[in-house]
């Protein structure tokens, strides 16, 4: 527990710090081939997660260092670097595991974050809000939260979590929107979790290979500060969904307790730790593993399928969708029926490329009831005469389907002859009234 804790830690620093030093120096001479890779081989050995890929990998090194394949970039580290690196692809492409030349680099070891890195990085989160900054009702009573990173300055960051679950707590539906998110805390991810059960439940085991610890983690209601949602939860993914973001999903999909709508996800299960191998040279190593208490096993490589595909960009409109027409499924009564057509429709708005030609608009012109539909510089208007005159333009939404307002629907409807003779009226909350064409 305490090695996730302090490579969370460096990991912001790294983002937010300069380095403080030169632990490795650059060299002027040629690179000693042979030590490196026998550094590099020693580090997959003792850390990385699969030891048998690891020393399939070292086998593969040493054969290339036999037939001489890095002499000639021996003076080139970057390319050096580079080359080693498509070499360790070849045996094992791990998403998380790369070796750069970073002269700079100070290791973990090495470099302790003073109390003025520490605080910076606090600071950092607070003044981001903890990477929450939005939480949003949408139409139809639908919870609406996106966020960007799973921080690991837990205890300042509940406040904040808390408040926006707590916000939320009253909506029918939830989406959270994880599209862009690229991960973080693994203990974030267990604290966030822990809103959406009633019950301790089990969701994965952290097993790390560099300390030979195995962390189990839990959703637990008693980290929520008495606050659960209950509600129906809809997650959206993309490609860029990744590491953390990625547990959350699949840990969440897995026990039932969400719908992944999107794209495959980025595939990255496997934390990992920045180990200096010398010589300027450092290899990004995955030391431990995320294991599922259902499947006892993870995303690597593979992604979190979604329950539903979708692409990243349709991704938040396909959820609203699916939530109104499982609601439409269990309307107890026809205006309730009404109500979730009515938000189904809605959603079309967004996907109307283009409004009808203007000889197909104009025989909906004409007055019906209190309300006078007229064409002006192609496109269609009403006047309200039981509205006080408020004039509004109509949205085409398919068919012979408008938006009227940002409460109400109109349909033209037509007679046995094909005029439109009627419309009706779709309000929000289920209600529809029909008008006849007086004019």
């Amino acid at each position: 527990m305490k090695l996730f804790k302090i490579y969370h830690l460096l990991f912001i620093v790294s983002f937010i710090i300069p380095y403080a030093g030169n632990a490795q120096t650059s060299k002027s001479q040629p690179v000693n081939i042979n030590a490196l890779i026998n550094s590099i081989a020693d580090s997959l050995n003792k850390h990385y997660i699969f030891p048998e890929k690891a020393e399939s990998i070292s086998v593969y090194l040493q054969s290339q260092l036999k037939k001489n394949a890095y002499t000639i970039l021996l003076g080139d580290p970057q390319k050096l670097a580079e080359q080693i690196g498509h070499d360790i692809n070849i045996v094992h492409h791990d998403p998380h595991m790369r070796i750069k030349f970073d002269p700079g680099f100070v290791p973990q070891e090495i470099y302790k974050p003073t109390p003025e890195d520490i605080e910076r990085v606090k600071k950092y989160w607070k003044e981001n809000n903890y990477m929450f900054k939005k939480v949003e009702i949408l139409p139809g009573n639908i919870g609406y939260l996106p966020f960007d990173l799973f921080t690991d300055d837990i205890e300042a960051a509940k406040p904040t979590i808390t408040a926006a679950l707590k916000f939320l707590v009253n909506t029918t539906a939830l989406v959270i929107d994880l599209r862009n998110n690229m991960g973080g805390s693994p203990q974030m991810v267990s604290q966030i979790e822990s809103y959406f059960f009633k019950e301790k439940t089990h969701m994965n085991d952290l097993i790390n290979r560099s300390n030979k610890d195995t962390t189990f983690m839990y959703a637990n209601p008693a980290k929520a500060d008495s606050v659960t949602l209950s509600m129906p939860v809809y997650i959206l993914t993309g490609q860029h969904t990744f590491s953390g973001a990625e547990d959350f999903s699949y840990g969440m999909q897995i026990v039932k307790r969400a719908i992944v709508v999107g794209e495959t996800t980025g595939g990255g299960a496997h934390p990992q730790m920045p180990f200096s191998v010398g010589q300027g040279f450092v290899v990004f190593i995955p030391f431990a593993r995320s294991i599922n208490a259902v499947t006892k096993t993870d995303w690597e490589g593979v992604g979190v399928i979604p329950d539903v595909k979708t692409t990243a960009n349709e991704a938040f409109i396909k959820a609203q969708e699916l939530i109104f027409r499982n609601q439409l499924l269990t309307a107890i009564d026809q205006k309730e029926k009404s109500k979730y057509l009515y938000y189904i429709n809605s959603l079309l708005v967004n996907d109307a490329s283009k409004q009808p030609a203007l000889n197909n608009l104009l025989p909906y012109a004409g007055t019906y009831g209190g309300l006078k539909i007229y064409l002006d510089k192609s496109k269609l208007y009403c006047k309200n005469d039981n509205n006080g005159g408020a004039v509004s333009a109509l949205k085409y939404l398919s068919n012979n389907l408008f938006v009227l307002d940002q409460d109400a629907q109109i349909e033209f409807i037509k007679n046995s002859k094909g005029h439109y003779s009627d419309i009706k009226i779709f309000v929000n909350d289920g209600s529809v009234f029909e008008e006849k064409r007086t004019k």
